[in-house]
């Protein structure tokens, strides 16, 4: 668990590198558009995550 805790974390503070790593398990038909969106779902405007459940298998 702290694995899939960590790896939430670093996809929280750091969208810019999750940003360019494509995701080959074919969540585009989800809508995902790259590794980011594995992981979080949404910001609100104070930049709050709203989890993606789907980075944890």
């Amino acid at each position: 668990m702290e694995v899939i805790r960590a790896v939430y974390t670093f996809a929280a503070n750091h969208p810019e590198v999750l940003s360019y790593v494509p995701c080959y398990c074919g969540c585009e038909n989800f809508g995902h558009g790259d590794n980011h969106d594995c992981f979080v779902a949404d910001r609100n405007a104070e930049g709050k995550v709203a989890w993606e459940a789907h980075g944890m298998g």
